[in-house]
């Protein structure tokens, strides 16, 4: 492949910059497109930043708040992806978030979150630097709820703002609504479901545009036509339409996939490359017997939801998650419910007793949800702080707040075949599913 050649030290190669980085998920997905380098990355946490440097030692890795560093300072590359913080942008943490507005900003005396503020500005970092370097494409990762970001009298209007800025600058963009259970154009899936905004930006000046359909499109198998490409089809809600396309994966939700053909229009399909649990779980763990851990009053809910999973899976191993709404509990062969840095939700049951006391029962560790996130077993995850609670809450949040790499593999592709005009072939819809 004859790669869009550039000057200095990394001619020949696709060039990245990663803003935002955390402990380097969009790096090991971007390093494993042909011809990809990440030549800069930046995040202000210490422990993310060892971890990304131990993961990626070729890599340029600035630790320092990202909104007062002068674009300057870092080398031009041709793309960049940016995954600014999302916390104070929607319902995190538990509780609902602002929409935006300022009031009277860092002086506030009616309560506004000082962080909050902060948090949003890592958003305007990406138009600073495009201004300064002219990236040919961006990426920009967040959660689908920062599409709304705004006043609470004009939900979205700072975000079609941003935008603008963007556009002044001469790019175009798209924005997509993936799941990381679902996205395998040149390799294997997330063994998570992890919905998530990913604004694609490209400069004018290249000329074309991005290919869409051949990287985000999964496949399906339709049982009319066989292996198809599907297509999106978006409902009607009360926050989104298939002309004004926003939101999640799910039947509860505002998207699912179908056939491109409208004879089969009422069929909802599944891609055949989404991975199971089982795939991220270490089997050689047992864990405690649930009788001796679950079975008392202080646990009802937990116990309740355990048992209604023993009722339904039998002896075959499952998940109970862990978490408040409606969730209950999942079969290992799906994937992982989203994981979070806001705590473990993961309970795995396993064990061939026909009583469910008998049976075994832990937690996911660390480990096994980076796996599930698609990061190699062999990634390693740095703490810096001294207190062993601080270091779990530090691990949790490397995966938990992670880029899953193959997302950004994907994505990685479609951009560099937009800047070379060289084509990359995805992988065979059969070799996924296998």
């Amino acid at each position: 492949m004859a790669f869009f050649v550039g000057g200095g030290d990394h001619a020949g190669w696709v060039t990245w910059s990663d803003q935002f980085a955390g402990g380097g998920g969009a790096a090991e997905g971007l390093e494993q497109v042909p011809g990809t380098i990440v030549v800069q990355a930046g995040n202000h946490a210490r422990h993310a930043v060892a971890t990304y440097r131990a993961n990626h030692p070729t890599v340029r890795v600035h630790c320092a708040d990202l909104s007062q560093v002068v674009p300057a300072a870092w080398p031009r590359t041709h793309a960049l992806w940016s995954s600014p913080e999302c916390t104070y942008q929607t319902v995190a943490q538990g509780k609902p978030r602002g929409h935006g507005e300022f009031v009277d900003g860092l002086f506030s005396t009616t309560g506004v979150d000082e962080l909050a503020i902060r948090s949003r500005a890592t958003m305007y970092c990406v138009p600073r630097f495009a201004e300064h370097h002219q990236y040919l494409a961006i990426v920009v990762e967040n959660v689908a709820e920062a599409r709304w970001w705004g006043p609470k009298h004009h939900r979205g209007a700072a975000f079609d703002a941003w935008l603008a800025g963007l556009r002044v600058w001469g790019y175009e963009h798209r924005i997509l609504y993936l799941n990381s259970a679902h996205m395998a154009a040149y390799g294997p899936a997330a063994a998570c479901s992890r919905d998530r905004m990913y604004v694609v930006l490209w400069h004018k000046s290249v000329g074309r545009t991005p290919d869409f359909d051949k990287w985000t499109r999964p496949w399906v198998l339709c049982p009319r036509h066989g292996h198809v490409q599907a297509i999106q089809s978006w409902k009607y809600t009360d926050v989104s339409s298939p002309h004004r396309p926003w939101g999640k994966h799910g039947p509860s939700a505002q998207y699912e996939w179908r056939c491109p053909d409208r004879r089969c229009a009422t069929a909802v399909l599944l891609p055949t490359a989404m991975r199971g649990a089982s795939e991220a779980i270490d089997w050689s763990r047992s864990g405690r017997l649930i009788g001796d851990r679950y079975a008392g009053p202080r646990s009802a809910n937990t116990w309740r939801k355990i048992e209604d999973g023993h009722r339904r899976y039998g002896t075959a191993p499952f998940i109970v998650e862990m978490r408040g709404g409606g969730s209950m509990h999942r079969a290992v062969s799906a994937p992982l419910s989203t994981i979070t840095a806001g705590g473990n939700h993961h309970l795995l049951v396993h064990g061939d007793a026909s009583d469910v006391r008998d049976r075994y029962t832990r937690l996911l560790d660390v480990h096994e949800r980076k796996v599930a996130m698609a990061f190699p077993r062999g990634y390693r995850l740095i703490a810096t702080e001294e207190r062993k609670s601080d270091q779990e809450k530090q691990l949790r949040s490397l995966v938990g707040m992670a880029v899953t790499p193959n997302v950004s593999r994907d994505l990685g592709c479609m951009i560099t075949e937009f800047i070379t005009g060289e084509s990359i072939e995805p992988m065979a819809p059969l070799a996924l599913a296998a």
